[in-house]
């Protein structure tokens, strides 16, 4: 909850009492890592990376972060700052490229290096 509100007082004493900053929730197969980017809290994610938040963690779904923070070429361009794989692929195998329409994010996975699912296939990977 903390890393979702963007309290970062609590996250601190989290972090600091040993906290599992990859743990995923029962509920929502959010880790806190996920809250804090999914809502802008990027002094926080600092914080959880600091402490060993992995950048390319899946979600049950399958899905990395980067995955799912599709919509916001700051996000995007943070994570793979951050380490985020571009070329991560989800459950069914698409990769970050193959589930954005953003021309603008497009361009970013292009310049890391992203590829799509077919890319890679036809590449042998």
């Amino acid at each position: 909850e903390a890393a979702s509100e963007g309290n970062i007082e609590v996250v601190k004493q989290h972090l600091a009492a040993g906290t599992d900053v990859n743990a995923q929730s029962e509920f929502t197969e959010s880790t806190p890592f996920y809250l804090a980017v999914f809502y802008g809290h990027m002094e926080i994610a600092e914080q959880l990376i600091a402490n060993g938040a992995d950048v390319n963690a899946k979600l049950n779904s399958g899905y990395t972060l980067l995955h799912a923070a599709l919509k916001s070429p700051e996000i995007v361009e943070f994570l793979i700052e951050k380490g985020a794989d571009v070329n991560a692929r989800g459950f069914d195998g698409s990769t970050p490229l193959d589930t954005t329409a953003n021309k603008e994010i497009t361009e970013l996975l292009r310049k890391h290096g992203g590829k799509t699912s077919a890319e890679l296939k036809a590449r042998g990977n």
